[in-house]
């Protein structure tokens, strides 16, 4: 890999972080109303929570409208969020399931395993199997489908979250009834969620989400063709041709993304929002704040991502945010708001992302550049006037251990 080629990978490697943090987060074919029994908000929601393990197969169409930029070794997160996607998928088990991505020129298929995933793409006849199911990645195409993007969502809702009855809708030969979901938040960006279910099932069918003052879906998924029987072996089983290599990996693609040196304790609170962290076993720091849809992930960056990322936000038009001490760049989509904050005093760059507006991630920038200011004054206070190596590496907060040691008599 060229180290041009590396460096813009680099750059925009954060903005796949992000997603993958959050989003483990696309139009339908009529409109209409149709007749249907009615079936109260309450009893349609819990009918697709319960729906989570049963079959089904069929073909999925999503659209996207983040307005993502193409990114580099990272083009499916482009794709998938905003583009338009055509999908086959079989689910016969939470760890027996396939999606067909098909696209002009062939297609990408993802199997679900009891050991993990395996990735067969078509065109190049690569077969990767990654083991285990990290608890962060990066989305796939099945995380769109109806029923995984729906469960996701209806998890996601916080309780007080105002369950509103749709009109029934004709989706793939169903009369399918729906429920919208309306947040209490003022923090989200997500205005509401419509959602769509089999009545004989509770599969759902059809997602909308509505985000950023349009009036329009940003994201949306639909079954085109849908079938609640159990898929054959055949369909959701991978048999690896003769001959052929498969790689296998025992890590997410997160791994790929993250400086896993990068060590920063993050604040117990930021925004008034506790912290819950989501990347337990990796070296870099990953916290999640808020709950239901206005919450919000702050990663450290390392050195070289970074300042990579920063650098990227501001070729792409990010826009300037100043604070007392520090500085950042914003980048806004209809549902995301991503900001990049430099610390003056550490002098160091922290991500933050989030289903929320600006106000929300810069209240919590300016919460984390005062933390961070404390956090370094403690350091040097302890570290003042030592020389390197006089204190034991396990006596040295995690908090002091990116800042460098003073020399002898050195003024930090």
């Amino acid at each position: 890999m060229s180290v041009v080629r590396r460096d813009t990978y680099r750059r925009w490697a954060v903005v796949g972080v992000a997603i993958a943090v959050l989003c483990s987060l696309p139009s339908v074919v009529s409109a209409l109303p149709v007749h249907t029994a009615a079936i109260a908000p309450d009893a349609l929601r819990a009918r697709m929570l319960a729906s989570a393990d049963h079959p089904y197969q069929g073909y999925v169409e999503t659209d996207g409208r983040l307005n993502l930029p193409e990114l580099p070794q990272l083009g499916t997160i482009s794709s998938l969020l905003s583009g338009s996607t055509k999908i086959r998928t079989w689910f016969a088990a939470p760890d027996e399931w396939r999606t067909d991505v098909l696209t002009d020129t062939g297609e990408q298929d993802t199997y679900g395993t009891q050991v993990g995933t395996l990735s067969w793409n078509f065109e190049t006849g690569q077969i990767t199997q990654i083991l285990g199911d990290p608890v962060v990645r990066l989305p796939r195409a099945d995380d769109l489908t109806p029923p995984h993007l729906a469960l996701r969502l209806l998890h996601t809702a916080a309780a007080g979250d105002k369950l509103v009855p749709l009109p029934a809708r004709d989706v793939a030969g169903i009369s399918a009834p729906g429920v919208e979901i309306r947040p209490v938040s003022p923090d989200t960006t997500i205005t509401r969620v419509d959602l769509w279910a089999d009545p004989a099932t509770g599969v759902p069918v059809a997602v909308e989400v509505y985000g950023g003052g349009s009036s329009a879906p940003v994201i949306t998924s639909r079954f085109l063709d849908f079938s609640s029987a159990r898929p054959a072996d055949s369909a959701a089983q991978f048999a690896v041709p003769d001959g052929v290599a498969v790689a296998t990996a025992n890590s997410s693609d997160i791994n790929s993304l993250l400086d896993t040196r990068a060590r920063f304790p993050l604040p117990a609170q930021l925004a008034g929002q506790a912290a819950k962290p989501v990347l337990d076993g990796y070296g870099a720091d990953v916290s999640g704040y808020g709950s239901g849809f206005a919450t919000f992930a702050v990663l450290f960056l390392g050195d070289r991502i970074g300042d990579s990322a920063l650098s990227a936000a501001t070729q792409a038009g990010a826009a300037p945010v100043t604070f007392p001490n520090g500085t950042g760049r914003l980048i806004r989509t209809p549902l995301l708001s991503v900001l990049l904050v430099r610390s003056d005093r550490f002098d160091r760059i922290f991500l933050l992302v989030g289903l929320t507006g600006p106000e929300l991630l810069t209240k919590a920038a300016t919460d984390l550049l005062t933390d961070v200011d404390t956090q370094f004054d403690q350091c040097r206070a302890l570290l003042r006037g030592r020389p390197p190596g006089q204190l034991p590496p396990g006596q040295i907060p995690a908090a002091c251990r990116p800042v460098p040691v003073p020399a002898p008599g050195g003024n930090p």
